[in-house]
């Protein structure tokens, strides 16, 4: 016999003594999550698989109407298929309900645009898909996190960037256009503001969507 193990891991480090024992002592797989591109591709293969036909630009467009969740949108693409296996952008718009979805990556591009209704208009979605505040400020810093590395990586390239941080290069590379347009101080005043809210939210009895939409707020 034998036994299946499955570990989900956000951030696998591939210099940890624990991935390589991973590699060395087991049959180690790793099964990253798939971009949004590599979803679309992913998609018209398994359409094929199944006799049936799904274009590239009607795969994207699954991908942002469904969102990320590769179980789903193979749910929704087996109904799809059941229903025609001619797969089209109109029985895409039939035979499935749109996702609200965003990103933390899109609540801070909006935040930063200055764009109030639309960042507490994503912000209202984060909490939709059961995202709490902690979270929400967690993964905040995260993106911070990135655009910080994006900052003092000098000329290096998206691919560069991303091979010597360990870090996804889409992600990289859909960061460094918001990366571009603050300074590095303002980055690290961000960073400060970001850290002493994180401390007041588990410190102290406040509404913290409130102060989480205050602090994304005053990012412009």
């Amino acid at each position: 016999g034998s036994t299946d193990l499955i570990i989900v891991e956000p951030s696998l480090d591939k210099r940890t003594s624990y991935y390589k024992q991973l590699q060395k002592l087991t049959d180690f797989r790793l099964l990253d999550q798939l971009a949004p591109n590599q979803l679309a591709s992913w998609l018209v293969e398994q359409a094929k698989l199944q006799q049936a036909s799904l274009g590239s630009s009607d795969a994207r467009y699954l991908v942002e109407r469904i969102g990320n969740d590769q179980m789903r949108l193979s749910s929704e693409l087996r109904k799809l298929i059941d229903y025609l296996p001619k797969i089209s952008r109109q029985t895409i718009d039939l035979m499935t309900d749109p996702t609200p979805q965003s990103s933390t990556f899109d609540l801070l591009a909006a935040a930063l645009a200055g764009d109030a209704t639309k960042t507490l208009q994503l912000y209202s979605q984060q909490r939709q898909q059961k995202v709490e505040p902690l979270a929400i400020l967690a993964l905040l810093g995260w993106q911070l996190h990135i655009l910080a590395i994006i900052k003092t990586a000098g000329d290096r390239s998206a691919a560069q960037i991303a091979s010597q941080a360990k870090l996804n290069p889409y992600v990289v590379s859909k960061s460094q256009s918001v990366a571009r347009q603050i300074s590095l101080a303002t980055l690290k005043s961000w960073v400060e503001q970001a850290a002493k809210l994180d401390i007041k939210l588990k410190r102290q009895t406040i509404d913290a969507d409130e102060a989480l939409q205050q602090y994304l707020l005053s990012l412009n």
